[in-house]
């Protein structure tokens, strides 16, 4: 909606971000980060504590289905500690990862600038980041409601809405590739891109092309990575 004095509703204003980006990032370049930052990170942690109780009893179930995998002397305390472990670094992933997303994006935008001859300055680069976040977040709320309605026996054969629900849970190059492609993720690499030409004055595709280029080195170096790793329960 737009109010009576002509401003665009906040609502609107999310609509545009999401679906008509070239319209809306060069007015939000100019804005600061911090609070559309802390508002994500903040609805991150509230989202950590609704997932925390189911997390810790998913992390108890697969100790009890590894118990084979622990001497006998150390299951109890492992069963005690693998709780409080997965709780903690659930809180600590949904705390620090949207600001390491938002520090190398940024990052790889203002390589791009330097390489390419441009000017933009990192904080405008960083706002982009964050705004261009939301797809990311998005990807979040929804991988958390599906967690909280699936049984704990169920969890393990997760494709954290990637490509790889078309495959079966395997430990294969294939199955860990596609699981690192997820719709989501895509666009919110279109929105950085998008939003980083803006600030520099580039071409939104030439922008878009170099963030896909590097997401597909990570895609497959992580993939490479998981292929070599031990299988987890249940796959």
């Amino acid at each position: 909606m737009v109010g009576k004095d002509g401003q665009v509703s906040g609502w609107q204003r999310v609509g545009q971000l999401l679906f008509s980006p070239g319209k809306v990032f060069p007015a939000l370049a100019a804005q600061h980060w911090l609070k559309p930052a802390l508002l994500l990170v903040g609805l991150n942690l509230l989202l950590a504590g609704i997932i925390a109780p189911k997390t810790a009893a998913f992390a108890a179930w697969l100790v009890k289905q590894g118990a084979a995998q622990v001497p006998p002397e150390k299951l109890a305390e492992v069963q005690a500690l693998a709780p409080k472990a997965a709780v903690s670094g659930l809180f600590v992933g949904a705390l620090v990862v949207p600001w390491v997303t938002w520090v190398a994006v940024a990052a790889l935008l203002q390589l791009f600038v330097v390489l390419s001859a441009r000017e933009a300055s990192f904080g405008a680069l960083f706002t982009v980041a964050v705004y261009g976040y939301l797809p990311v977040f998005l990807r979040t709320v929804i991988a958390n409601l599906l967690f909280l309605v699936t049984p704990l026996e169920n969890l393990t054969m997760r494709s954290q809405l990637s490509l790889a629900v078309f495959l079966p849970p395997q430990k294969s190059f294939s199955y860990f590739f596609l699981a690192n492609c997820s719709p989501f993720t895509w666009w919110s690499l279109v929105l950085w891109g998008v939003g980083g030409a803006a600030v520099m004055k580039a071409r939104p595709g030439t922008v878009t092309a170099y963030l896909f280029a590097l997401w597909l080195l990570l895609a497959l170096a992580l993939a490479r990575l998981s292929s070599l790793a031990p299988a987890p329960p249940g796959v």
